[in-house]
């Protein structure tokens, strides 16, 4: 294995230090990683997945069963919705 030294301003590294940090992994590991990655995909990209990801889930949900929350035709009183059955 080889050592390389890199230059990178201070922004840049704070960041990769966290992103490191937050996959627990060193500094170095994880620049190696990030360069074997065939492509690597901007954070306008990355951010435009998780958010459509976050949609998607909403979606899942709201298209779930509906939950019966009335009983006979009025909604229950906060001690009926309290009360340990």
């Amino acid at each position: 294995m080889k050592n390389v030294t890199i230059s990178m301003d201070d922004e840049l590294y704070r960041t990769t230090r966290v992103e490191a940090a937050k996959a627990g992994k060193s500094m170095s590991s994880h620049i190696a990683d990030r360069l074997r990655q065939p492509s690597q995909t901007c954070a306008a990209d990355t951010e435009t997945e998780a958010r459509k990801q976050r949609l998607e889930a909403l979606q899942r949900v709201f298209d779930g069963p509906k939950l019966k929350i009335s009983e006979n035709g009025r909604m229950p009183t906060a001690d009926e919705r309290n009360a340990r059955r």
